[in-house]
């Protein structure tokens, strides 16, 4: 039977790999049944089971880069679970951004219009993600340099190099384009990023 203190010290362990509160909650779940079931069945004291379930765990606490874009470090499983998370948001921003691009294409005041409904949507969770207290200055701030928008700058600036050094003629035009898809697809990725920030979902903000 784990003591009150003792699961203070899983706890404080935890703590210290800086795992958000949902991933650290099922993973202390997990400590807790298996160092119990060492101390029943190894005749383990709590310290000695402890210890065996750290080491088991060593390389899905290991703390690594969050992304390449990134110094952040996280444990290697919430690495994992951001990466799928990171995956979902560029697939929807991507959507976005997509149809962005076909109303460019079939009516310019249509794309102007999802512009400024994102625009307005992402603004009123900034306010209400501050009023509400859930992000402070510091955050805003390094939200801007978040990795899944820095990769799109990378990309962006990479296109344009790019496009001017193979390409000739009404290259202005096409980057042009380019970045209204990409300024739609920044707007979609900051939007998600504020609403799941408000919902408490780590983002690495």
């Amino acid at each position: 039977m784990i003591s009150k203190e003792q699961e203070k010290q899983i706890t404080a362990y935890l703590i210290s790999k800086k795992l958000s509160p949902q991933i650290l909650s099922e993973v202390k779940d997990h400590f807790i049944l298996q160092i119990s079931s060492l101390m029943e069945s190894e005749n383990f004291n709590f310290q000695e089971a402890f210890l065996a379930v750290k080491i088991s765990w060593k390389d899905e606490l290991e703390m690594v880069k969050a992304d390449f874009f990134s110094f952040k470090k996280v444990a290697r499983i919430e690495k994992v679970i951001l990466h799928q998370r990171f995956q979902k948001m560029t697939v929807i921003s991507s959507l976005f951004s997509g149809t962005a691009l076909l109303l460019i294409l079939i009516n310019y005041d249509l794309f102007t219009m999802l512009q400024i409904c994102l625009l307005g949507g992402w603004l009123m969770l900034l306010v209400y993600n501050f009023v509400k207290k859930k992000m402070k200055f510091f955050n805003y701030v390094s939200m801007s340099f978040h990795p899944l928008l820095l990769r799109n700058m990378f990309i962006v600036m990479t296109l344009f190099i790019l496009g001017n050094f193979f390409t000739t003629g009404n290259w202005e035009i096409i980057y042009f384009q380019i970045t209204k898809f990409f300024s739609v697809y920044s707007l979609a990725l900051q939007f998600q990023l504020l609403y799941l920030n408000l919902k408490k979902v780590n983002v690495l903000i």
